[in-house]
């Protein structure tokens, strides 16, 4: 029976724990251009918006370790600025908390299309999927939620 308590102890520990971008670029490098622009390719399409380690193995979601890549090239806004226009629900999400980093006055000014327009975005934290519309993650963007816990750092 204490085998059983261990195992779930561990899911659940695992679902919570900190993931790792350490295949993404490091804060303060820069991505060579054809890293980023591969980034940019995988995260117009991203079907789900996560920062921090999620699901089972509290892993780095594809969408934050192709952000990451994006945030640390020299054309990251253009890049952001692509995937609001080109890009799923999701991925303006991470462009607007790419802006948010970058560009505050952009971020003000980005962001006010998609909170009117109002779209379902798919959201993860730890083992949660939601669906919830995009204006409360905006509102979580902008209030700085993901900017802690070396999530943006």
């Amino acid at each position: 029976m204490n085998v059983f308590k261990a195992i779930a102890a561990l899911a659940v520990w695992a679902c919570f724990a900190p993931g790792h971008a350490a295949d993404a670029a490091a804060p303060g490098t820069s991505a060579p251009p054809a890293a980023a622009q591969q980034a940019y390719d995988r995260l117009i399409a991203v079907k789900q918006f996560a920062f921090g380690g999620v699901g089972f193995a509290g892993t780095t979601s594809e969408g934050e370790k192709a952000f990451r890549t994006i945030l640390a090239s020299p054309n990251a806004l253009r890049l952001f600025r692509l995937a609001l226009s080109k890009g799923s629900t999701e991925a303006k999400l991470y462009a607007l908390s790419g802006f948010r980093q970058l560009d505050q006055r952009s971020f003000d000014t980005e962001s006010k299309a998609l909170v009117e327009a109002n779209p379902e975005a798919t959201t993860m934290s730890g083992c949660i999927v939601r669906h919830e519309q995009a204006a409360a993650v905006v509102k979580r963007i902008a209030d700085g939620m993901y900017d802690g816990a070396g999530l943006l750092e």
